[in-house]
């Protein structure tokens, strides 16, 4: 599968040829257009794309006669009043038990001891919903049956609506606890099951019920929730007007910093609550009572210039101060290389350099190092990158320690600011690719996914953080990739084992690696590449087809910005 990274380096001909033929003339000639300085407007393409998708009378009435099959009793609670709220759900593919309108200083055991109802919707003031939704939801909620298991929250993608015009659509990941925690991406309508609500109630958490967003509620039963459904459709609109239609803000910051408070709370979590520069966003960071030794693992050849700037940048700028420095020497030819080392290593007894003799191979290099490795904590970082901010290291820290993570990396950036790795897309491509690659950080067109620390299935070797304890455990890195998607990879078999790969866009590096793909420049090479591709592709078969959990099947994978193909 071809995709926009393989655009770099040719001419406006092979582009026009490249677009053709993947997307058709219409896409063509409106990003000409775009390129061209000429507005187009996005909006119209999404209208168009909610007609395509939009239910016939035939698919309505299919579904209607379908619906018997899924019901279950149903409460819709909401914050309009009763007669408001059976005008809103009247137009529902689906039966409706009640409706209940939350009052004041109404808590969950009130709500659960009016009616024994099996499953609640919980749908704020400002929201309008797809005529399919419930179908939708009370179908999700039966879950496997013949494995006899059932879903205890439902949640689905959204837009926004201003009288009959959809815009913004926000197509979200598969169950991600961090980026709830930063943003509360849930939305303002979703479904919980009676058990697990009585399951928060029994925990002894206070939860705040009202139409602000559920957000309160909505990270509870994430929390406790053993099975969660993401629906990837579009099923309710968020109301707006003119003054906030261009405003991607959930709800108020104070109202979702009680709700994080809470959250902390109940999982006796130490942790400072920080407001992002972008309204509505957030960011936990959690207090660390003791540094772990971290074994930083660079692979050099030459590029001591590079080397220097990176160890300089992470000593001077750090505030993390528990490290090793392994630099694994591989074929130097320069004598000032030689020097740099005795001069490094005289100067500060952190930093040991070991020798690799052998041909060049990336898994093999960072394996021999990780062996000299004295941390429970391991980095393996690429000799030009240069720490930005002196929290980087700490942040990186701290999400690698999180419950069930097992390994996390960092934004990298180009020198020009640009993104270089916001976390990797598995399927993109065909293979994999870094999500938001050359794109900026703070374009509302692809918010939260630049600004949120969130579940990822990979990140980049180029600054990857895993516990020794699990790189031990999978084996470390596939010796087989000796150049190309040994990370990548790598990220997969941690996953595989369990746990969790995370990215976190608050540990910042520059990573001054070229755009442009110009390491495969000769025929031996990209025939290398091309094998572990090919290696890659056969390994993770499946898992590629199956598609990210962490990546919205509406989106497109011929880029990396989080938008569909229209």
């Amino acid at each position: 599968m071809l995709s926009d990274f393989d655009l770099e380096g040719k001419n406006k001909f092979q582009k026009c040829v490249y677009y053709l033929k993947n997307y058709g003339a219409v896409y063509t000639v409106k990003k000409a257009l775009r390129k061209l300085g000429f507005p187009v407007c996005q909006e119209s393409e999404y209208m168009a794309w909610c007609r395509r998708n939009a239910l016939s009378r035939r698919q309505r009435r299919e579904l209607r006669d379908n619906s018997i099959l899924y019901w279950c009793p149903v409460e819709v609670v909401s914050g309009k009043d009763e007669k408001t709220s059976r005008a809103v759900w009247q137009n529902q593919i689906s039966l409706v038990s009640t409706y209940r309108q939350i009052k004041k200083g109404q808590d969950l055991s009130d709500l659960l001891g009016e009616l024994k109802i099996e499953l609640y919707v919980f749908c704020s003031d400002a929201v309008k919903l797809q005529p399919e939704f419930l179908y939708e939801v009370t179908k999700a909620a039966q879950g496997d049956k013949t494995e006899g298991t059932k879903v205890d929250l439902i949640y689905t993608d959204e837009d926004s609506c201003l009288g009959k015009k959809r815009f913004r659509p926000f197509f979200k990941p598969d169950a991600s606890m961090q980026m709830l925690l930063n943003f509360p991406y849930l939305g303002g309508c979703f479904a919980v099951r009676r058990s697990l609500l009585e399951e928060i109630v029994r925990s002894g958490v206070k939860v705040k019920l009202d139409e602000d967003g559920w957000y309160d509620l909505s990270v509870q039963a994430f929390r406790l929730a053993k099975r969660i459904c993401h629906i990837p459709k579009v099923l309710f609109s968020n109301i707006v007007t003119e003054e906030t239609m261009d405003m991607f803000v959930r709800s108020k910051n104070e109202v979702n910093a009680d709700c994080l408070n809470n959250y902390l709370k109940s999982e006796n979590v130490a942790a400072g609550i920080i407001k992002s520069d972008v309204p509505g966003f957030y960011h936990l960071k959690y207090e660390l009572r003791k540094e772990p030794l971290v074994s930083i693992i660079i692979p050099n050849k030459d590029h001591a210039e590079d080397l220097q700037l990176c160890l300089k940048s992470l000593d001077e700028r750090s505030n993390y101060r528990n490290y090793e420095v392994i630099i694994a020497e591989n074929n130097s030819e320069d004598p000032a290389t030689f020097a740099y080392y005795e001069k490094l290593q005289e100067e500060d007894p952190r930093v040991r350099v070991v020798i690799w003799d052998k041909e060049f191979n990336y898994s093999a290099i960072n394996n021999f190092a990780a062996g000299y490795a004295k941390g429970d904590l391991l980095l393996f970082l690429n000799n030009d990158t240069e720490f930005i901010n002196e929290d980087s290291l700490r942040e990186l820290v701290l999400s690698v320690l999180k419950p069930g993570v097992g390994a996390c990396g960092a934004m990298l950036y180009y020198a020009d600011e640009t993104i270089q790795h916001a976390g990797v897309i598995i399927g993109m491509g065909g293979f994999a690719a870094h999500a938001l690659w050359s794109l900026t950080d703070r374009d509302e067109q692809y918010y939260p996914f630049s600004l949120c620390e969130r579940e990822v299935s990979a990140v980049t070797g180029a600054c990857l953080m895993v516990r020794r304890q699990v790189f031990e455990e999978v084996g470390g890195m596939e010796e087989e990739f000796v150049v190309a998607l040994n990370d990548v990879d790598f990220c997969m078999k941690v996953r595989a084992a369990g746990y969790l790969i995370l990215f976190n866009p608050y540990a910042k590096l520059y990573h001054y690696e070229s755009k442009s793909r110009g390491y495969e420049d000769t025929e031996e090479k990209q025939a290398r590449f091309r094998n572990e591709i090919e290696h890659f592709q056969k390994k993770w078969k499946r898992e590629i087809e199956s598609g990210d959990p962490y990546y919205n099947p509406n989106l497109t994978l011929h880029r990396a910005d989080y938008s569909m193909d229209i």
